[in-house]
């Protein structure tokens, strides 16, 4: 009796766990890129590319980077605020400036340790030719504001496409306090499970830890405190990984907050992770801080609630 007890549980187990897997015969399913068909499809394809990668720059642009060096010393513009306490190579970083929503002081970083007072990007980037984004990026008029001296052109182009035709209007995915306007969990869960579960964050998100070890940092931990990160990194992917774009997949903005509505029922800390989530929850990470990927290669995983 106890044999066929024990013989059922692993039946019923690894029913579960096939069908965790994608019923794929044993293989995790891995989010491919469609491949172009045609000239115009390979345009659009290389622009979506770029427009990723650009937003990864925004992010991080040094781990995006493989031959530039961490500038040393603050910002030349740092000293104009007073209020964000940050130094060294995080005040060179985009985001910290201008927000993951893009909206500068009228956004999320408007207040909290984040709060610069700077402007956001996303209204002037709306207004100005590409040509205009990579001379701001290059100093002109504002000498203080010359990145060239620290990436290379391109990477000056791509940010600046991704400022042109990578920006979202966040405000209509969240409110100001980071609730999602809508979203379904049950569609969220489903694209949670085709394309983060396997190779990365396992089914309860809980499989990389973007923290420390005593103070941890999971998908559901960004989700529900930092949405508009949240937003950003999906959309254009993790600096330096293999983590996949939904903007060279295309994803709508419905795609995005439903992911996102379900993400935040997701435990945010060990002390929400039951047996069941935490066993599901260590399946995943296989590809997510290795190998190189299309988008452009950089130099590895990092901390993200940020």
């Amino acid at each position: 009796m106890k044999r066929i007890l024990f013989i059922s549980i692993i039946t019923i187990i690894g029913t579960v766990a096939w069908s965790q897997m994608g019923g794929m015969g044993g293989m995790p399913y891995r989010q491919i890129y469609p491949p172009p068909s045609g000239p115009e499809d390979d345009e659009r394809f290389n622009e979506l590319i770029r427009i990723s990668r650009g937003g990864q720059l925004y992010d991080n642009w040094w781990k995006t980077t493989v031959d530039t060096e961490k500038p040393k010393g603050d910002h030349p513009l740092w000293k104009k605020q007073t209020t964000n306490k940050r130094s060294g190579y995080d005040t060179f970083r985009c985001k910290e400036c201008h927000g993951w929503d893009y909206r500068g002081k009228d956004g999320a970083y408007g207040k909290g340790s984040h709060r610069t007072g700077f402007k956001g990007v996303h209204e002037a980037a709306g207004k100005m030719p590409v040509e205009e984004l990579e001379k701001i990026n290059k100093g002109i008029p504002l000498k203080e504001h010359d990145y060239s001296k620290l990436v290379r052109d391109a990477d000056i182009a791509d940010l600046a496409i991704f400022l042109k035709k990578g920006l979202i209007d966040t405000t209509s995915l969240v409110n100001d306090s980071g609730v999602p306007k809508g979203g379904n969990t049950r569609t969220g869960s489903y694209i949670f499970r085709r394309n983060c579960t396997h190779m990365c964050h396992g089914v309860a998100g809980t499989a990389i830890n973007f923290g420390e070890a005593d103070k941890p940092e999971f998908v559901g931990t960004i989700a529900n405190e930092n949405p508009w990160e949240f937003i950003h990194k999906v959309r254009a992917g993790q600096p330096g990984t293999t983590m996949p774009s939904a903007i060279i997949n295309e994803w709508s903005e419905k795609d995005i907050i439903d992911l996102l509505a379900y993400a935040r029922t997701l435990p945010k800390d060990t002390s929400e992770i039951g047996w069941w989530r935490g066993f599901w929850g260590g399946m995943g990470h296989h590809r997510m801080m290795h190998e190189d990927y299309r988008p452009g290669s950089g130099r590895g995983f990092g901390p993200s609630l940020e």
